[in-house]
């Protein structure tokens, strides 16, 4: 930061130089006035008229600016160059607009202030009090914005509170998986414009329980979602094994056999199945019907549904 400020005003000093006294004249881009000896005030004053006709404020101001350091005790000069500062004030848009224009009077005071003759030093007084005043006001309003945003983020922060507990009561109440995912994703994004450094004791208390309870219940809904979907896998997957046992049995001779299509049965009905989601009973099914039929099948059969059985990629549960 320090070195782009510092290129900055290098830049400014520099550009300032070429404004003014190029060849001892006033000079802007293609621009240029000419003299044969250094331009007085009123030369200044035109050139920055002329550019202020042409809305070229940045060049303007800087011209005003080099007319005050070069002539800090011309009173026209002096007036003009404070009257901007107050113009260019009741322009601004912002608060960090009106600070920056705020400062740069001020500091156009302290430089001028220290040089001033006698012409100017009652002018230095009369805008120094002036802008005091501009300041006094902008800090008290801007004091009371920030008042208005507290109050309101106070009220906002209650009303968090509530819909983040109607919001918890809904999770507890739902065994809906996605309308719960949905629901722990809304109230993460409300507790992130929660400002939690303005809630009083009582609040700040009532959001620790309340995230705790939080924790507590995704914890214990995720664990019971869980459940519920190892549970409907393992039906599915009896399911599965069932079929395949039953198509099996009702031609068992036929699909033993090593020129059968029994392995795409296989990786039809239960290559896939993922016994990592197995509960006990789900599993010792899936033995005795994979070891059942394995042992009825020629051995070239074997080789092929335990490739099958092998390579098959197996289901996933998203939990």
């Amino acid at each position: 930061m320090l070195v782009l400020t510092i290129i900055a005003l290098v830049f400014l000093g520099y550009l300032c130089y070429r404004l003014v006294k190029r060849e001892g004249g006033i000079y802007l881009g293609s621009y240029e006035f000419k003299f044969s000896k250094e331009p007085d005030p009123q030369e200044y004053i035109k050139r920055f008229k002329e550019l202020q006709k042409k809305n070229q404020e940045f060049e303007s101001r800087l011209v005003l600016s080099a007319a005050a350091n070069r002539f800090p005790e011309n009173a026209d000069i002096f007036k003009m160059l404070m009257e901007k500062v107050f113009a260019d004030l009741k322009e601004a848009k912002s608060e960090r607009e009106i600070e920056d224009i705020m400062s740069r009077g001020e500091r156009a005071l302290e430089e001028l202030g220290s040089n001033a003759g006698n012409d100017t030093i009652a002018l230095v007084e009369q805008y120094s009090k002036k802008l005091l005043e501009v300041r006094s006001e902008f800090e008290q309003l801007k004091a009371r914005n920030e008042d208005e945003k507290r109050h309101y983020q106070i009220e906002r922060n209650r009303e968090i509170m509530l819909e983040l507990q109607s919001i918890l009561e809904g999770i507890k109440a739902s065994d809906d998986e996605m309308g719960v995912r949905k629901a722990i994703n809304r109230a993460a994004s409300m507790e992130s414009s929660l400002e939690v450094s303005l809630l009083d004791q009582d609040l700040t208390e009532q959001y620790q329980v309340l995230k705790n309870e939080f924790y507590k219940t995704a914890e214990e809904k995720a664990a019971a979602l869980r459940s519920a979907r190892y549970g409907r896998y393992n039906r599915k997957a009896l399911d599965r094994l069932k079929n395949l046992l039953d198509k099996f049995s009702e031609n068992e001779r036929e699909y033993s056999r090593s020129t059968s299509n029994f392995p795409i049965m296989v990786k039809e009905y239960i290559a896939s199945l993922n016994t990592a989601y197995f509960d006990g009973p789900t599993m010792q099914y899936f033995n005795y019907v994979y070891g059942y039929i394995f042992s009825l099948l020629e051995d070239d059969l074997k080789f092929e549904v335990t490739r099958i059985m092998t390579e098959t990629p197996k289901d996933s549960l998203e939990i």
